[in-house]
């Protein structure tokens, strides 16, 4: 069981109406559901000017959405084929847009372990969910770990550009969004004693080679 909002995808507005409807594939007709009851943050729902129900019930109509409307609404039903109570999954109903980042270096080494974290506005697992997609390809390396909202990556291949995207999702509700970030690999840079060693390297190199000559 889950509440939904119809139509899907709607992003609650104030002022604006809204449907939130009782939804369960083992409804079947309508006709054949007793006792639902609506519930917001826990307390049995009392209609009042601008919300009424519909369709036996499954539907909670708000006519212009109200600021104190915002709330955690779920519903339960009593199913007479199984002589039991069925509660819904959630809604949240917010009007606030959910706030997505990534944070960690825009540019990374190979062989070096960077860490990016998707923060959110919403809260996880409770309002939220978060998965990582990689679009334009899976990051290349022999170290990657992905656990919730963190992604620690050991890259190798330099001169390459990486994209993260993190996607906060909550299905029930039909709300999302996401954010994407670009990573560069670059060369491990060379510090100013490996270059003195080098260059005295090559000059010595250069040297023999004067002589063997």
């Amino acid at each position: 069981m889950s509440v939904q909002v119809s139509p899907l995808n709607t992003v609650p507005s104030l002022n604006q109406s809204l449907n939130l409807i009782c939804h369960d594939a083992r409804f079947g007709d309508p006709q054949g559901l007793s006792d639902l009851v609506w519930y917001k943050d826990g307390q049995e729902v009392t209609l009042r000017e601008n919300m009424w129900l519909q369709q036996n019930n499954l539907t909670l109509h708000f006519d212009s959405l109200l600021p104190s409307d915002a709330g955690f609404y779920q519903c339960q039903t009593y199913l007479p084929t199984s002589q039991t109570r069925g509660v819904s999954l959630g809604y949240l109903l917010s009007y606030d847009q959910w706030n997505v980042s990534i944070s960690g270096p825009d540019t990374v080494f190979p062989g070096q372990l960077s860490e990016f974290t998707c923060l959110t506005s919403c809260t996880l697992n409770v309002e939220c969910t978060v998965t990582w997609e990689f679009r334009g390809g899976f990051p290349v390396g022999p170290y990657l770990s992905i656990n919730k909202n963190v992604v620690k990556w050991t890259p190798s291949l330099p001169g390459t550009f990486q994209n993260f995207t993190c996607v906060a999702e909550n299905k029930a509700a039909g709300r999302s969004a996401e954010a994407t970030k670009m990573v560069e690999v670059k060369d491990i840079p060379i510090s100013g004693s490996e270059a003195m060693q080098l260059s005295g390297l090559f000059a010595g190199i250069l040297s023999l080679g004067l002589w063997v000559l």
